[in-house]
């Protein structure tokens, strides 16, 4: 299901219909009805059904109507209309441009941003209301969010060819100016060759605990012709780096009708020949555990005798 597109049957009290409005207090009171909003509300059954990214685009549409003239849904909220992957829940509160307003605001449900320059829109809306366009979803994101949070998404939309490098270069903000340091960070994790969100979260971590820089998608060539391209190699260290994620065992379109014990089998016998490289150290599996603290990936190089 494309959560973005996807449209959840919301149910809305009017001034017009007490009776009605009635009829939703006491279905949510009893429990059958989830309250997005005062006065918008969404079956429990679907609102369960919803992952925290289903739920987030529930509470935008919800709140959409009430939206002054020229908010512009923004930062997360615009990243996940545009299709963007999230590490972690996605926050209860949406996200909006309003240029009404001249400092930050938390209301029940929102946050409504100033407009400092006027923001670009991406040519469709959500329920009626225009989206930050990615370069400037991508600079919230990068100037006002975790650096990891922010590195997955945007990283994602270089992935789909919406955004590149050089255009982020050219529009965040520099030293001194506020967000820079957030913006160095992330931008030194990015890059195209990434494939997948766990290699982008992978790259941003490798930054954040203070691993030298590595190169992503290297291909090892040996003696029988065989080539092996692994996710991430530090030439300083002699350490090959792969994400080993829980989709290559059990998708079937990454298994290709393949058994997962002939796929790990195979993985091992790729392991043995780049560990006979005189070039490689070591070839170290990272799991998405590694990735939420980053203690724990210090401690994975430290087991496999790279000290940082």
């Amino acid at each position: 299901m494309n959560e973005s597109t996807h449209r959840p049957h919301l149910l809305r009290a009017t001034a017009q219909d007490p009776t009605n409005a009635r009829l939703l207090q006491r279905r949510h009171a009893s429990g059958s009805l989830v309250r997005l909003l005062a006065g918008v509300y969404i079956v429990t059954e679907e609102w369960d059904a919803l992952s925290s990214v289903g739920q987030h685009l529930a509470r935008a549409r919800a709140i959409a109507p009430r939206l002054r003239p020229g908010s512009v849904f923004s930062h997360v909220t615009a990243a996940l209309i545009h299709g963007w992957p999230l590490v972690g829940d996605a926050p209860d509160r949406v996200h909006a441009v309003d240029p009404a307003v001249s400092v930050i605001q938390h209301r029940a449900g929102l946050i409504r941003h100033p407009t400092g320059p006027i923001p670009r829109t991406a040519a469709t809306a959500f329920d009626g209301v225009p989206v930050t366009a990615p370069l400037d979803t991508a600079t919230a994101l990068i100037t006002t969010g975790s650096p990891h949070v922010a590195a997955v998404a945007v990283d994602a939309g270089i992935r789909q060819g919406v955004l590149t490098l050089d255009d982020l270069r050219g529009v965040v903000p520099v030293r001194p100016a506020r967000g820079s340091v957030h913006a160095e960070t992330v931008l030194s994790a990015l890059d195209a060759r990434h494939e997948s969100v766990g290699e982008s979260f992978a790259a941003i971590r490798f930054v954040q605990v203070g691993l030298p820089s590595c190169e992503p998608q290297v291909e090892f060539r040996h003696r029988d012709g065989t080539v092996d391209r692994v996710d991430f190699w530090f030439p300083s260290l002699g350490v090959v780096v792969e994400f080993d994620g829980r989709q290559k065992y059990v998708d079937p379109s990454m298994l290709q009708g393949r058994d997962p014990a002939d796929v790990l089998w195979a993985e091992k016998r790729r392991e043995d020949r780049l560990r006979a490289l005189p070039a490689v150290r070591a070839v170290i599996r990272v799991t998405w555990w590694h990735l939420v603290e980053p203690d724990r990936l210090l401690a994975l190089f430290r087991s496999h005798g790279v000290l940082i």
